[in-house]
């Protein structure tokens, strides 16, 4: 299914084409639920909606379940005699969204159309005001239709690529945060982290900036402080062994990152977590 801000991307590119082309366009979810819509009607179909809008709303329902149904695009003829069309967005084999856009005529000759549409439109009781409303209506051609059906499966594809780069992202700080839990015994340096994750060290900063907040090398050292108070804890190494074993060369540099970030030094930590396991259950 396309997510919030995959519909937000479609439906801001599918407005981009609108004011290209001039055609109304509009998006629904995957159960019909329309999400968005172009807010400038025509005025043809506003003054049909004004006399009769549950035909509107019946027709376009008629089409979204079929769509919904077959997962096939769909063109027709509404039931006030314009042109519409509607496109599924197809996602794991289930219909994701579904592109409607119409309200236009074709290219054969407008009075013909008149012709049609006075017919079906009999019951308005405004002809006049109908006909001048028709009289502005967008007409184009087959190959222009299938242009704009063409010109909505780029749009979808472009909002697709743009949601995998973003997985792509998410990916990468999921990756350095694996490699630094694995590694961080080990020497390590932004330029090591950069080469274990085949991107460059700007790249690197971003990731783990966006992702985590801090940049890589304290995501490092707050990792091994991290491991660092597990064994404290948990064993009787001496604080030299410790910082050694978490990847410290130093122990007074470990001695001052571990009171830094803890508030406490080494020894006070053990000494501090020792006394509450010691402490009675209540």
């Amino acid at each position: 299914m396309l997510s919030q801000d995959e519909f937000r991307r479609l439906a801001r590119l599918l407005n981009n084409l609108r004011l290209c082309t001039g055609i109304k366009f509009a998006l629904m979810d995957e159960n019909g639920h329309e999400v968005y819509s172009s807010s400038d009607r025509a005025a043809f179909c506003s003054a049909i909606i004004n006399e009769s809008s549950e035909k509107c709303y019946a027709c376009d329902r008629q089409c979204v379940e079929e769509v919904l149904r077959t997962h096939q695009p769909r063109r027709y003829l509404c039931h006030a005699g314009l042109y519409e069309a509607a496109m599924p967005v197809i996602d794991n084999g289930k219909v994701a969204a579904i592109i409607l856009f119409g309200q236009i005529l074709d290219d054969t000759p407008r009075e013909e159309q008149w012709h049609r549409v006075k017919h079906l439109c009999h019951w308005h009781p405004y002809p006049e005001e109908l006909h001048q409303a028709f009289l502005h209506l967008r007409r184009i051609s087959e190959e222009q239709m299938e242009a704009c059906m063409e010109i909505a499966r780029a749009c979808v594809s472009e909002v697709r690529l743009h949601g995998l780069k973003s997985l792509e992202k998410r990916d990468d700080a999921l990756q350095l945060k694996l490699y630094i839990d694995t590694h961080y015994a080990e020497p390590l340096t932004t330029n090591i982290l950069a080469d274990a994750l085949h991107v460059g060290k700007t790249k690197l900063y971003a990731v783990c900036e966006k992702r985590f907040r801090v940049t890589p090398m304290q995501m490092v050292t707050l990792t091994r402080i991290e491991a660092a108070k597990e064994l404290i804890t948990s064993t009787n190494e001496s604080i030299k062994s410790v910082s050694q074993t978490v990847g410290f060369s130093n122990q007074n540099y470990f001695t001052k990152l571990f009171r830094k970030i803890t508030g406490f030094t080494p020894l006070q930590y053990r000494k501090d977590q020792l006394s509450h396991q010691k402490e009675p259950a209540v």
